[in-house]
């Protein structure tokens, strides 16, 4: 008897032991792939774990492996329908994954088990393809679940060296040569050895032209790459609360740096001067985000329109820096820099994203003169109350600059600057530098250098017709979309879920069609200061007060002594005007600008050039209007520059979804 008790222990422990070492696992600390055809169909209700790889399920059984597919249900966490797996360090994950709906993606996660590193977006059934994630950090373990929608994984991959596949020649790089060895390959069984493995791009078990493809793909994107900003913060405080934030910015000359997303109460104030609100990026340069939904702000900007203590961030003093965040829902502005007495100075915003803000992006205006901004991203903000109105990606105008003078020095020397900046979807124009009457400063110099914009000023956009013609899900985020939210839950769940599964209307519905299933759904108006419209009659651009241009350089009042310089910039998809003189008749350089597929693309007559060379545009829809003796022309390869350039566009748009800065190569002398 106590021989075969002690042999029950014995077992026990045997197959306790065999349970913790196949819970827990390895440390994967080398290449690895977990490809799900290893594995017969499974039901996997609690932890299941082989080959270094973890399948955490669920009650219902709904995470499952099933004919080579991992499912994992849509209402994933790190302790429920996720896969888990410890990695060294530093590496690569690539997942074949899709969504299990036809028509929608979902967002997956890729989790350290306290907090979320990034997300994929994936694609929709039947066209799974290969995503990467980059993790840098210490050994940890590392979770893949999905947020929102039931998703299908093939493969997981991970990677510790600089290149994953693709690199067939095994120079270190993935490149042309690769692609064209693959080719070589694919036509004549060309023998390459141990590399072999790495011709598979596309992880789906078979090298054929579908890799070369992906491979020429990835050459072109990789040219894109997010900004890893790293920040010394012993100078500073660090904060990550609203509370702290607040406290801190009492100090003059006050270095505070945010190192976690916040919700922030109501509008912060630099008006102290040397004061400086910092982001700190995490390691794959994810910026924090300064968050303005819930702000108290002044005005109800349900019923009236925003005013400037409903600004995100207000500057009225010199020297000051905002850098490396992400400011989004301000009930106004999203950053407002304006003098309140006298003329300020010196101020910088630099690696920011400023975006769904109920006005303009970052206005700079009465007397704020000598102005950085850099590496600034600008995109769907809009007034609602006013239409659309004020919002421009970057509003620089009313004034923005010195006191009214005649001094061409002190006009050089003072100049508003732009360098690598984007504006694209916003309620108004992508930059407005419009002055009036009767100011006690003028907006004398500004300089724009290597920055973009295209489809400003739409209200098709704004009311969500764009999106879903496109075939994209409904952006919550968008300012009138909110107000409908807030204004009307209930109907507004319902359009919600029309407008996400495609009932709403038909894909190819034009404007009147789409507004008006809107409406059925809705059945209420929504408040402006041209009263209660409905979503029809706010895509009418008669009710439409938004100004669909990119530069928009001046106004009837502009002083012929100003100028504006233009320097590799590029406007397109704009209902009017690529690049607006706007009744100026002031001083233009152009050097390197590029204008496309707007209504006009170039409209500066009556301004005086001071500098023109290589300025070229193509199919606009009327012809452009240019001083006299100077001529737009369309290059012989405009074809190829607008696929470079609409690229360009898209990637700037993907980091900025991912709270990043991008950089690309768009702009390289």
């Amino acid at each position: 008897m106590k021989n075969r008790k002690l042999l029950s222990l014995i077992i026990l422990l045997c197959i306790t032991v065999l349970r913790c070492i196949s819970v827990f696992g390895a440390v994967v600390g080398e290449n690895k792939q977990w490809h799900f055809l290893m594995w017969d169909d499974i039901y996997v209700t609690d932890d299941w774990t082989d080959d270094d790889l973890t399948i955490i399920g669920n009650d219902d059984g709904t995470t499952r492996v099933s004919d080579g597919t991992l499912y994992l249900s849509g209402n994933g966490s790190t302790n429920r329908s996720c896969i888990k797996f410890r990695v060294k360090g530093t590496c690569l994950l690539r997942v074949r994954l899709c969504s299990s709906n036809t028509s929608l993606g979902a967002n997956v996660a890729i989790s350290d088990g306290t907090k979320v590193l990034g997300e994929l977006k994936t694609p929709t059934k039947s066209n799974a393809k290969v995503m990467d994630f980059e993790y840098i950090g210490p050994e940890t373990d590392l979770y893949i679940y999905s947020k929102n929608r039931n998703v299908l994984v093939y493969i997981v991959a991970v990677d510790f060296t600089k290149i994953v596949m693709g690199d067939v020649t095994g120079d270190g790089l993935v490149k042309e040569d690769d692609a064209a060895l693959i080719i070589k390959y694919i036509s004549d069984s060309t023998v390459i050895g141990d590399k072999l493995k790495y011709a598979d791009f596309d992880l789906d078990g078979t090298v054929d032209i579908k890799d070369v493809i992906k491979i020429l793909e990835y050459i072109e994107d990789s040219k894109y790459s997010a900004e890893l900003i790293t920040v010394d913060t012993s100078d500073g405080t660090e904060v990550s609360t609203y509370r702290e934030l607040t406290s801190a910015l009492q100090k003059a000359n006050a270095k505070v740096y945010v190192t976690d997303d916040i919700e922030v109460g109501d509008r912060l104030r630099l008006q102290k001067g040397g004061q400086s609100i910092i982001g700190v990026p995490k390691a794959d340069g994810t910026l924090p985000v300064l968050d303005y939904r819930d702000m108290k702000g002044v005005r109800d900007i349900i019923n009236e329109s925003s005013t400037d203590g409903d600004a995100g961030i207000t500057i009225d003093s010199d020297n000051n820096t905002i850098a490396n965040l992400v400011i989004e829902n301000a009930h106004d502005n999203g950053i407002l820099i304006k003098s309140n007495n006298g003329s300020i100075t010196g101020n910088t915003v630099r690696n920011c994203i400023l975006r769904y803000n109920n006005d303009s992006g970052l206005q700079i205006t009465q007397g704020s003169n000598n102005t950085t901004v850099e590496n600034v991203i600008s995109y769907r903000n809009c007034d609602v109350y006013t239409r659309g109105s004020n919002a421009d990606g970057f509003a620089v105008k009313l004034g923005a600059g010195i006191a009214n003078t005649t001094s061409v020095s002190d006009i050089k020397n003072n100049a508003n600057t732009f360098t690598n900046c984007y504006a694209w979807d916003n309620g108004d124009d992508g930059w407005d530098s419009y002055d009036k009457w009767g100011q006690d400063y003028q907006t004398y110099n500004n300089i724009y250098k290597n920055c973009m914009c295209w489809n400003n000023g739409t209200p098709a956009l704004h009311l969500g017709y764009t999106d879903y013609i496109n075939g994209i899900e409904l952006d919550e985020d968008l300012p009138f979309i909110r107000r409908i939210a807030d204004t009307n839950p209930t109907g507004y769940e319902a359009f919600k879920t029309a407008y996400n599964n495609r009932t709403l209307c038909s894909a190819t519905a034009a404007k009147e069609e789409y507004g008006a299933a809107a409406d059925a759904v809705l059945n209420k108006k929504i408040n402006t200061d041209n009263g209660e419209l409905s979503v029809t009659e706010l895509l009418n651009s008669s009710n439409w007060s938004g100004n669909p241009n990119g530069f928009k350089l001046g106004s009837a009042y502009t002083e012929s002594i100003c100028t504006r310089s233009l320097i590799n910039c590029i406007a397109f998809d704009h209902e009017k005007k690529g690049f607006d003189r706007n009744n100026a008749a002031c001083k233009v350089s152009l050097k390197n600008c590029i204008a496309f597929d707007n209504a006009k693309n170039y409209k500066l007559d009556e301004m005086t050039i001071t500098g023109f060379e290589s300025v070229y545009g193509w199919e606009g829809a009327s012809s452009d209007d240019m001083p006299e003796n100077y001529f737009v022309s369309i290059p012989a390869d405009h074809e190829s520059m607008e696929r470079k350039i609409r690229k360009a566009a898209q990637m700037m748009l993907k980091y900025a979804k991912e709270n990043k800065i991008g950089k690309t190569d768009l702009f390289e002398e």
